[in-house]
């Protein structure tokens, strides 16, 4: 008799958990939320090499802001031939701001006057992902061939 009990009680808790399982159902699918994709900033890579090897000497990458006409550009870091990276404000001083000269070419001139580098086949906000031609012009580095990139949006 106690075997009896035992099985109809295990039945019974068996049958309530199906019918629990049964009666609350499936929970809804939860609707997927789409999140819009902030486009990355717009940016410009340069990079100049040596004359022997045409191994990249030094880079340089910017931030480009468009404020009315003339675009603003702030340099991020700068890279050099010895794999050194300077990366600029994230100590909270302010990263350095290039001048940018309207002109064909247009030419970017670091704040000290030191560097400039001249965007040959720059076209402002149209210019596309590709490589583009550049020189720099500095004592530092003397003259220099190169190339430069826009990305972002």
């Amino acid at each position: 008799m106690q075997r009896t009990l035992a099985v109809s009680g295990a039945a019974a808790m068996v049958s309530a958990a199906l019918a629990a399982f049964i009666l609350r159902g499936r929970a809804p699918e939860p609707t997927p939320v789409e999140v819009a994709a902030k486009p990355a900033p717009p940016m410009l890579y340069c990079e100049f090499y040596n004359f022997v090897g045409r191994a990249p000497k030094v880079g340089f990458t910017f931030a480009v802001a468009h404020k009315g006409e003339a675009p603003a550009f702030t340099q991020i870091n700068q890279i050099e031939a010895d794999g050194t990276r300077t990366t600029f404000g994230g100590d909270g001083t302010p990263s350095p701001r290039w001048t940018f000269e309207t002109g064909s070419p247009p030419i970017l001139v670091s704040p000290d006057d030191a560097i400039r580098i001249v965007l040959y086949g720059y076209e402002g906000a149209k210019s596309s992902s590709a490589w583009f031609e550049a020189g720099l012009r500095s004592i530092q580095y003397l003259n220099l061939d190169g190339k430069c990139r826009r990305s972002g949006a």
